[in-house]
């Protein structure tokens, strides 16, 4: 048996370097060398990374700096996305970053609220949310001294894209990671393994273990046999993202805004200097010039410089990892720009990989286990996308009516009857989102379950009061004592953030 000593990390942009600093943080002081051959970046100056909480926790683990990536990327701070027009004259729904609450706690809120409500209660549910009440009055829940574990909430970022894949290219290098660039490269296969990779300029790459970050080409893993892309096109109406940017907003929310128009949706990402703008939606009913020319009045904003449009073809491949080869970011699921997942799956994906970092350089039977764990987290965050679809309310545009009527996954489906029975979210493992989340989503959506979970009766009508109220002086409470966006922005950059 021989150790993995050397990984060849093929792509670009931040899937590409994410991947290589993490790699040569977990497994740089037993030797292992990492070098990144990069490809000519496929980002254009409109585009945006969301992300949620966990980017944070990611940053920390490389020892990558938040006030630098604060300050190199544009960046603001983005407590949940808003979801406008989704269902009609409804109010909207904040989809917040609520955190997990303390394994052993108590019946979920969600329980207390359900009952409340069939007894006349009034409040919205977002009410009870610190997350979605920090986001609504543009406020960041930095940690304080003694958080309350049952009763808090993250936040991520809004990161121009370009600026963040080369902030984490800067500091893969620093951190002796090597790199070199590359126009195309040729992958030289024998059997179920990758040998080489060979550059245009003739230049032969060999590495112990092979990472493909080269985007929904795969450039590297469809060379492999059983390489295969599974669509989720059956189930996501869209197929065209475009992307443009306007001019800063004065006052920055915590936020991102995703408005449903009649042939998709348009967000809103909010950065200090100017604000993306990605739009998806079906070219089959509305061309991509016309939807370039409505663009600045759905968006309710000028538009400055070109818009990008590109395909967008949800989808995952049915093997991650083959041979010595691992597939992450676009190359591996490419998901809709929805819920800040991007860098998510890709820092999943990451994690794993490290996790399950193979012992072996011929055998890796660490792939069987990989490409499981991967897949089942990239499905759960693909569901969670669809709620959003399947719930929607727009009983007059084709669109919506398509979103609405396809046939849903097994998965989703078991989620949507569960919970619209007694408020219960069945998780499954590797889940992104957290019982709150999924909660806050279908109830957002307008799906109210018909009953609650019987067990909330053992708890006495009076403490059952009380815990309401407590629960919303406590939101209150909790909020108020949060820095505004523009006080965590000052403190890092300045008085003009």
């Amino acid at each position: 048996m021989s150790a993995v000593t050397s990984v060849a990390v093929v792509g670009r942009d931040a899937a590409a370097w994410l991947a290589a600093a993490a790699l040569k943080r977990a497994f740089g002081a037993s030797g292992l060398e990492v070098q990144v051959i990069e490809l000519p970046s496929l980002l254009q100056s409109p585009d945006v990374y969301a992300t949620v909480p966990s980017i944070r926790g990611l940053h920390r683990l490389l020892g990558l700096d938040e006030d630098i990536v604060i300050k190199a990327c544009d960046a603001v701070p983005m407590v949940g996305q808003r979801f406008s027009n989704w269902s009609e004259a409804a109010q909207p729904l904040m989809h917040a970053f609520e955190n997990e609450p303390p394994a052993g706690a108590d019946v979920s809120f969600i329980q207390y609220w359900l009952k409340g409500r069939a007894e006349g209660l009034k409040v919205d549910l977002s009410h009870f949310s610190v997350g979605a009440s920090a986001a609504l009055q543009n406020r960041v829940p930095l940690a304080g001294e003694d958080p309350d574990p049952s009763l808090s909430a993250g936040f991520g970022f809004h990161l121009d894209a370009r600026a963040y894949a080369n902030l984490l290219m800067q500091f893969a290098l620093h951190n002796g990671v090597t790199g070199r660039t590359a126009i195309s490269v040729e992958a030289e296969v024998e059997g179920e393994r990758i040998r080489a990779v060979i550059l245009d300029d003739g230049a032969r790459v060999e590495a112990d273990l092979f990472i493909d970050a080269t985007g929904s080409d795969a450039l590297l893993l469809s060379r492999l046999p059983g390489a295969a892309i599974e669509s989720w096109r059956q189930w996501f109406p869209a197929n065209r993202m475009l992307a443009a940017s306007g001019p800063p907003l004065s006052d920055l929310p915590a936020f991102s805004q995703i408005s449903a128009v009649r042939e998709g949706w348009v967000g809103l990402f909010p950065l200090r200097s100017r604000t993306a703008i990605t739009a998806v939606y079906d070219s089959t009913l509305i061309s991509d010039d016309e939807f370039a020319d409505k663009l600045p009045i759905v968006a309710r904003m000028p538009v400055g410089g070109d818009a990008i449009v590109s395909d967008l073809s949800p989808g995952m491949q049915g093997h991650a990892w083959i041979g010595n080869c691992v597939a992450i970011g676009d190359a591996a699921v490419t998901a809709e720009p929805l819920d800040a997942v991007q860098i998510h799956l890709a820092h999943a994906f990451v994690s794993h990989l490290i996790s399950l970092f193979p012992a072996d350089a011929e055998a890796m039977p660490e792939a069987t286990a990989f490409n499981r764990t991967v897949r089942r987290v990239a499905e759960n965050v693909r569901d969670f996308q669809l709620a959003h679809y399947k719930l929607n309310r727009r009983f007059d545009d084709r669109f919506w009516n398509r979103a609405r009527d396809a046939a849903t996954p097994q998965s989703l489906d078991r989620k949507l009857q569960l919970f619209g029975l007694r408020g219960i979210v069945p998780l499954n493992d590797d889940e992104s989102f957290f019982e709150w989340n999924w909660a806050e989503l279908f109830v957002g959506h307008g799906l109210i379950p018909t009953d609650y979970d019987p067990r909330i009766e053992s708890v006495a009508d009076e403490e059952h009061v009380m815990k309401v109220q407590a629960r919303m002086r406590a939101v209150a409470e909790t909020v108020r004592s949060m820095p505004s966006v523009g006080e965590v922005l000052s403190s890092v950059v300045g008085a003009n953030a």
